[in-house]
């Protein structure tokens, strides 16, 4: 069977479901209610082992979506550019909304990237070792013009890491059958270097320190438990 087909029949599948469970409950408890607002300026240290925020840098956008559609779906966003003392810079995108129904769901890099003019190549699922267990996320490259950035990223939806469409709808419709909404987020790091592997390097290395320099319930908040 030809992959367009099966992921036509998994859409359909979710559309059905979804569907049924709109007849029979509407969730109206927002998971995140359980542990809190997230507080992102407050929770990402600007300093922390070899990296120090880069005062000098201009924010990076959170995508490449017109601000005010950024403010339409997240209820807060973060974006700063590091650097250590090697020169070595790695920008940092988060956005969280607590709420991830359909018209307000996190929206993965490829497609805001792709929607900013971009082309996207190299898109891959991995597992990123880091001292608190393997965690899963993906890897993609944006290219515009003589502009190559390479981007690791992934998106927790409640406590739960997923990584491509059918990983988020299938935990976002899990929350659904017991009744709550649940929250997103999404954390992308990346750089602006035509050599890749060293890129993914750097950004392995950026985000093992910040997670090392968190506290365990602020870490949670963005790996989630499961991967603690």
């Amino acid at each position: 069977m030809k992959k367009s087909v099966i992921v036509s029949l998994v859409m359909g599948i979710f559309m059905v479901l979804s569907s049924a469970l709109a007849m029979l409950a509407t969730p109206t408890l927002m998971s995140a209610g359980k542990s809190g607002m997230i507080n992102l300026e407050a929770i990402i240290p600007k300093e922390f082992g070899d990296w120090k925020m880069d005062l000098n840098s201009v924010e990076p956008l959170v995508g490449t979506d017109v601000k005010g559609e950024i403010n339409k779906i997240y209820d807060q966003t973060l974006s700063r550019t590091y650097v250590n003392s090697k020169d070595e810079h790695v920008m940092l995108a988060i956005a969280y909304g607590m709420d991830q129904r359909v018209d307000t769901q996190v929206h993965r890099p490829e497609i805001c990237y792709a929607s900013g003019g971009f082309n996207i190549k190299k898109i891959s699922k991995i597992f990123l070792d880091t001292a608190f267990g393997k965690i899963p996320a993906m890897r993609m490259v944006a290219q515009q013009g003589n502009r190559n950035e390479p981007i690791t990223y992934w998106i927790k939806i409640g406590n739960s890491l997923t990584r491509g469409w059918f990983e988020e709808k299938w935990a976002t419709f899990k929350y659904e059958l017991t009744g709550q909404i649940p929250d997103g987020l999404l954390f992308r790091v990346s750089t602006i270097a035509n050599d890749e592997e060293i890129s993914y390097l750097v950004q392995k290395a950026f985000i093992t320190d910040l997670l090392k320099s968190m506290r365990d319930t602020d870490r949670q908040r963005l790996v989630g438990q499961q991967n603690m």
